[in-house]
């Protein structure tokens, strides 16, 4: 998916552009391999240059040891670009901690399952291969050269760039140009009430929602994908039981497993948050940058809300009724907004776990009939060494009363014809008599 057609360069052609803007001028001034995010001694905030998005390896160690790593950041009016930050910068601007970039090392991405995590200034998202932390203004994303990481950046500019070019107000700042802004310094309030609009969500819900948007639609690809391959699968070992056919089956119940894991991993994460309101509330970044500015302008007044407090429980004059009113119903609209994408995406991921599951119960059943149909050639073959066990038997009695005979003993019957044929005779009878007699006893007990 590309956003060309609507002029919106896709980030295979930014990184083209801005690598043939520093070829170009690679004569006159050396590129800088490594973008400035850094803290400046004087306390003034981190200064950017334009990056060079092919590292030699001598600079990617050099920016690994130095802990830098190479981030795409999205703007709320469309624009993308390439920078490079220190971890300790990061965490200083966007207010996340160390271990919240440990869970989004991509070297670590089976260490730290699927998590969303609220800060006050950021959300810290890992969802599968998408690793990112969204502001209310910005989305920095890492592990850019992935495909899939690609296809959300490109879908992030197809859904969110502004339409017709008008973006909404950005926030203005005189201490950090580049990075998220610090507390209230964010969206000017009447920006704020057009972002609390029936059909307008705010920037972080809505970057939010397409990387739950990208990793569902991913995961059901995949259980469609791997439902395609099991049936057929499943249909060959039934009509043969083969290695191969058993093979690919196990192949296939191991892809199923890690699949679910995963699935289920993302169900669970999601089911926590809608249980909590205060997770959700937390979420909702712009409503808490609406809400400090709010307390700042109560506290200029003299309306300071702890002397507030203190007065209620002393028994003194109680806040208004309607502005209580008014902060509990925006509260629940800010709570039942954010329910709303998660419950949709819920329900998209609770669909593809419960395909996954009806996957997994057909497998146990071929499995089941396999291993009844397996138990049935058991049964037979039992009951044809039970047959042969009683013929043998009934052979060998008569084997036994032919040696009686073929001794080497004088008797006066050694000569007589009649008895050769009598005693043969009787003997054959007897060895099929009793071998009938066995087949209906174990008939009788059910044996076969």
């Amino acid at each position: 998916m590309t956003s060309e057609k609507k002029g919106i360069p896709s980030l295979n052609t930014m990184l083209s552009k801005l690598t043939r803007r520093s070829e170009t001028t690679s004569d006159s001034t050396p590129p800088s391999p490594v973008v400035g995010l850094r803290k400046a001694a004087s306390g003034t905030d981190m200064a950017s240059t334009t990056p060079n998005p092919l590292l030699t390896p001598f600079d990617r160690k050099k920016a690994a040891a130095v802990g830098l790593r190479r981030w795409v950041r999205f703007e709320s009016n469309g624009t993308t670009d390439i920078l490079q930050a220190d971890k300790h910068a990061i965490t200083q601007k966007l207010g996340v901690q160390l271990r919240d970039l440990r869970l989004l090392d991509p070297q670590l991405h089976f260490s730290y399952p699927s998590a969303l995590l609220c800060r006050d200034k950021a959300l810290v998202v890992n969802l599968e291969h998408i690793k990112c932390i969204i502001t209310k203004d910005e989305v920095f994303i890492l592990n850019a050269d992935e495909d899939p990481v690609v296809a959300f950046i490109e879908e992030l500019q197809r859904r969110l760039t502004p339409v017709n070019g008008k973006a909404l107000p950005l926030p203005t700042s005189k201490s950090s140009p580049n990075l998220a802004h610090d507390g209230a310094g964010g969206l000017p309030p009447a920006a704020m009430d057009d972002m609390r609009g029936e059909h307008k969500s705010p920037f972080e819900l809505r970057a939010l929602e397409v990387a739950l948007d990208v990793v569902a639609s991913q995961l059901e690809r995949l259980a469609v994908e791997l439902e395609c391959a099991a049936h057929p699968a499943l249909d060959d070992l039934t009509a043969k039981v083969s290695t191969g056919n058993l093979e690919r089956v196990r192949r296939i119940k191991n892809r199923l497993v890690r699949l679910t894991t995963r699935v289920q991993t993302l169900r669970e994460m999601l089911e926590k948050l809608m249980d909590d309101d205060s997770d959700m509330h937390a979420m909702h970044l712009t409503a808490r940058a609406y809400d400090q500015l709010e307390r700042q302008k109560t506290q200029q007044s003299g309306f300071d809300n702890a002397l507030i407090r203190e007065q209620l429980m002393a028994g003194g004059a109680p806040l208004s009724p309607k502005n209580l009113d008014e902060q509990a119903e925006r509260d629940e609209e800010e709570i039942a907004e954010v329910e709303m994408i998660l419950e949709t995406y819920f329900m998209s991921v609770d669909n593809t776990f419960n395909k996954l599951q009806t996957l997994c119960e057909y497998i146990d059943d071929t499995e089941d009939y396999i291993n009844i149909e397996l138990d049935n050639h058991r049964n037979q073959l039992i009951r044809l060494e039970l047959i042969l066990t009683a013929a043998t038997l009934c052979i060998a009695i008569v084997g036994v009363i032919s040696g009686l005979f073929g001794m080497n003993l004088h008797n006066t019957h050694e000569d007589s014809y009649l008895t050769f044929v009598l005693v043969s005779c009787l003997s054959s009878a007897f060895a099929v008599l009793l071998f009938i007699g066995i087949v209906v006893f174990c008939r009788w007990k059910k044996l076969f």
